[in-house]
């Protein structure tokens, strides 16, 4: 059996759902022969953004997902929205209604197909009460997690408001998958090279991480659970800076919180990483009881190979390679 959480889906029905028009003039999709254009207008960081987002067949084709899923020997996916369509910088009323379509629409998939698919939520959360009260209703459609932006149109996951939205996390035990989106430096030192991904991205999940452990959210709600994409960013590599700094400075103490490294434990990390020697790393110094197999599916930074043949594994135990295709992602999502 192989697991795969970090697999991304748009529902045909909020495709349909946009096109005619339910939420506005501030959603299109635009018709391709290769892919589907999403258009978004919305505010981010301060900034009116127009987001043109292409949608590739694979993310709405369930037959182009299922050739896919054989081939590389993926039996079950997790399926989370496309991170463009976490919708944090729109006007919270019309983010709530576009996150219940986008949640309808998974769990139709699930439910129609229950030995291919599970799925998680996702929820407005410049809103976090009515983001809560999504995660209600999303649990009673099925849904057995919630993904989750890197921050909230500009505002890091420490800040206190979202409070009453982490402790509906915790009172449900979902597991939260943290995406980067809208990505620090984007339209300025970012913009040329695909710097905005290949930088941006992991840059933007390091961000995140340090503020819920600086910022006091894991000892305020010591139940969460999180999955990191694309290896937990540069989390695992930089910690040392970070435990160093902790000893040296006031600031990381600001809210209270213990050594950066007590809490490194409280995430698990997805091995798209590209290189044996980083999983390897990966694998030594966070434990393979904290890494997940994951895709990014079916974006080109992700993997797309065999999901028995990611660069590393043949360095780890059989024991490990288990534990991390599927292990893991069992006992997480209690599968």
């Amino acid at each position: 059996m192989v697991i795969d959480p970090h697999a991304h889906a748009l529902p045909v029905s909020f495709i349909e759902d946009v096109r005619a028009g339910k939420f506005g003039p501030d959603l299109s999709i635009e018709r391709g022969s290769k892919w589907e254009l999403l258009t978004t207008r919305n505010r981010v960081c301060g900034r009116e953004r127009v987001h043109r987002n292409p949608l590739p067949a694979r993310v709405y084709d369930l037959e182009l997902r299922f050739q896919d899923m054989a081939a590389t020997g993926v039996d079950r996916q997790v399926l989370s929205v496309v991170p463009p369509c976490m919708y944090y910088g729109v006007d919270a009323g019309l983010s709530k209604e576009i996150a219940a379509s986008l949640n309808e629409g998974l769990a139709g998939l699930a439910r129609a197909y229950p030995e291919r698919f599970s799925c998680m939520a996702t929820a407005a959360l410049q809103d976090p009460r009515a983001a809560a009260e999504e995660l209600d209703r999303a649990a009673a459609r099925g849904h057995f997690g919630v993904q989750i932006g890197s921050h909230v149109a500009g505002v890091n996951l420490d800040d206190p408001a979202l409070d009453p939205f982490w402790e509906k996390v915790a009172a449900l035990a979902f597991p939260v998958l943290i995406h980067p989106i809208d990505v620090i430096g984007l339209e300025d030192r970012l913009k040329d090279y695909y710097l905005a991904n290949l930088i941006g991205n992991p840059l933007d999940t390091s961000i995140a991480v340090a503020s819920l452990i600086f910022g006091g959210v894991l000892d305020r709600f010591p139940t969460l659970t999180f999955l990191l994409s694309h290896t937990g960013g540069f989390t695992p590599w930089i910690r040392g800076r970070w435990q160093h700094g902790y000893r040296e400075r006031d600031e990381p103490k600001s809210r209270g919180a213990k050594p950066p490294d007590a809490y490194l434990r409280r995430f698990y990390y997805d091995t798209i990483i590209h290189n044996a020697d980083c999983l390897e790393f990966a694998w030594k110094t966070l434990g393979a009881d904290r890494l997940f197999f994951g895709t990014d599916y079916p974006f080109d930074m992700g993997y797309s190979g065999a999901a028995g043949e990611v660069p590393g594994f043949d360095r780890l135990p059989a024991a490990d390679r288990e534990m991390i295709l599927a292990g893991n992602v069992r006992q997480i999502y209690r599968l």
